[in-house]
Parts: C-alpha cells; sequence; structure tokens
C-alpha cells in the first residue's frame, strides 16, 4: 500500500501524453483542477472494444510439498469473469465569434469559456464512479457502490470490505479506501482511442438564437468514453453508513475505529497498488479537526507535492465533492 507518488502515471498524467497543443493542454489542467481523481485513478485500454473483460480471483490454488520421484496433483487458482463497460459523456461548447476575435488569445479564451462544461463532465464522471449503476442508466457504467453493497463477516468476499458505521436512516456519506492500480481499481477507455477523451474544435459555425436569429460562433466538441474495473476488490474498501447528523456526542460512529479497520482489511492486498482516502467536505473537516489534536496520532497533517494534506496512516485523504450525505443504508 503506497501513497501517491511518481511511480504510477494517473489519467491526468496520460491525459497530457495523448493530447498536444495548448489548447489540449489548457483542458487537461481544466479537468484536473475540478477532479481529484484524475489526478490518481490509473487507467487501462479495453481489450475488446468499449467493453473490458477480467478475471477476479476468488482463491488461491492449493500446493504441497513432494518427496523424490513423487508427483503432486494438479492445481487451480478460482475465478471469475467480469465484464465491465465504458460510458459515452459529450457535451457542445461554443462562444460568440466576434467576442472571442476580440481577445489576444482566443483559444485559451475559449478553452476558459468551456470550462463550465469541462467541470460539468468531470462532475459526472466523478458521480459515477461512486454511484453509476446500468441498472438506473443503462448508458453509463457501473460504480462502487453497486459493487460494495453489502456487509459481510466472511473475509473473502467484497461485504467483508463494507464497514457499518452505524446508520440507519438516509443521512448517510461513506469514506473510501481506493487502491488503484493495473491489479486493482482502475479506469477504462475503448480500445484504440485518445485515453477516450477527444476535443474537436469544429470552428466557425452558424447558431440561432431563442429567437431563431442566426450569428456566428466557435463551436468545439467534448466527447469521453470512461469506466471502471474493480479488478481485485480485496484492496478497495468502504466505510458506510456513517450518519452526518452524529459525527459528535456519545452515539456518533467512531470513525478512526473504523478507518483503522478498513486499513488492515485492504493493506495486504494493496501492496501493489497506490491507496488514496476520499470523502466528502463535511468529513474532511471533520478529519481535519481531528488531525489538529495532538492526541489522534493515526491522522497527521503532511505535506504532499508542496500542499498540506490530512493523511491517515501515511495516506492522503482527499475532498470528492461528489460523495454524498444521503446515502441509504447499507446492510
Amino acid at each position: 500500500m503506497s501513497i501517491v507518488g511518481n511511480t504510477y502515471l494517473s489519467l491526468k498524467d496520460k491525459m497530457a501524453q495523448t493530447q498536444s497543443g495548448r489548447m489540449a493542454g489548457a483542458i487537461v489542467d481544466l479537468l484536473s483542477q475540478s477532479s481529484v481523481i484524475i489526478e490518481d485513478a490509473v487507467v487501462r485500454e479495453c481489450n475488446e472494444g468499449s467493453t473490458h473483460k477480467t478475471t477476479v480471483r476468488n482463491g488461491l490454488p492449493d500446493v504441497e510439498f513432494r518427496k523424490f520421484y513423487q508427483g503432486v496433483s494438479a492445481s487451480k487458482g478460482e475465478y471469475t469473469q467480469i465484464t465491465d463497460t465504458t460510458g459515452m459523456l459529450e457535451v457542445y461548447s461554443q462562444v460568440d465569434k466576434a467576442l472571442a476575435d476580440l481577445e489576444g488569445d482566443m483559444r485559451q479564451f475559449r478553452a476558459n469559456e468551456a470550462q463550465a462544461f469541462l467541470e460539468s463532465m468531470n462532475n459526472t464522471v466523478q458521480e459515477n464512479i461512486f454511484y453509476g449503476s446500468k441498472a438506473t442508466n443503462p448508458a453509463g457504467f457501473d460504480g462502487l457502490s453497486v459493487r460494495y453493497d453489502k456487509i459481510s463477516t466472511d473475509p473473502k468476499s467484497i461485504g467483508y470490505r463494507v464497514l457499518d458505521g452505524g446508520g440507519k436512516a438516509s443521512n448517510n456519506t461513506s469514506i473510501w479506501f481506493i487502491t488503484w492500480g493495473d491489479l486493482h481499481t482502475h479506469l477504462l477507455y475503448p480500445k484504440g482511442s485518445q485515453m477516450g477523451f477527444v476535443h474537436e474544435d469544429k470552428g466557425p459555425q452558424t447558431a440561432t438564437d431563442a429567437l431563431g436569429n442566426m450569428f456566428e460562433v466557435y463551436r468545439d466538441h467534448y466527447k469521453w468514453d470512461i469506466g471502471l474495473t474493480v479488478r481485485d476488490f480485496r484492496s478497495t474498501a468502504r466505510v458506510a453508513n456513517i450518519d452526518v447528523t452524529k459525527l459528535d456526542g456519545a452515539d456518533a460512529a467512531d470513525l478512526i475505529k473504523l478507518m483503522v479497520s478498513a486499513y488492515h482489511r485492504i493493506k495486504r492486498f494493496a501492496k501493489t497498488g497506490k491507496t488514496v482516502i476520499y470523502c466528502n467536505e463535511t468529513i474532511e473537516t471533520y478529519l481535519h479537526f481531528q488531525a489538529i489534536n495532538k492526541a489522534n496520532v493515526n491522522l497527521t497533517m503532511d505535506n504532499i507535492a508542496g500542499k498540506p494534506v490530512v493523511t491517515f496512516l501515511g495516506l492522503p485523504v482527499k475532498c470528492a465533492d461528489q460523495i454524498r450525505n444521503d446515502e441509504k443504508q447499507v446492510k
């Protein structure tokens, strides 16, 4: 289990490699400014077009000692084959051509004007990483909450990586320990595409206003094909059922204890990946208060890449605004 560092190329890194030019650079920067996931997530190309087949190990093969001149029995590991899909997210943005032409750097101006569209795409992607469900939106992809949706005491099950914060109603939130890596949790992009993200400069176009009158615009098309797979469910964990109305008081969830439990349930399986803790602003603020309490040795304030970051047992704690405060109870 390692902290975010230089040993892995994130989605942002790979986007920067595949996109070229000042406009593309500005787009990558804008995307990373509105998403913590893009800075951390590892991404892989699908192995079957827009879908990805992978095998999840359910058990280890049997091994045995042997004597000289004596064989051993054949054995194999236990696997389940999983097929994950990518979703296709698209948007068009346009700016008045006359206004853009007045700017000294027209391309940068257009990128700046597209910021709201890019932020909306980012928010949608990040929300679906946590809550996406093909059952409710067949065009999207299944997120983490669909997979880590039950609590179990069986150490071999995915539900063992879901810890119960005690909340009963529908004003709960979660803390996620996500381990990114090729053998762990990673994002997907369609085979043969430019990391799934495409920006197309449509150039000057004729648009119409609300009254049907025509005017000239510069139009841009943004397309992001993206999905998610969990290769090894044992290296990611969820602290669920955290009642945000009871963070303090006698009946408050012991978040530090729950986070220690989550850490140890994934620790030995996460060694080859990079683990990041995600929560929303409500929980991040609470943990920040805990971090400045000198009695809390597990939570500290550290400096990572020149930025002050709350860390838990050496793992960075990051704020993902899309993690909700109205989650239903996970059982």
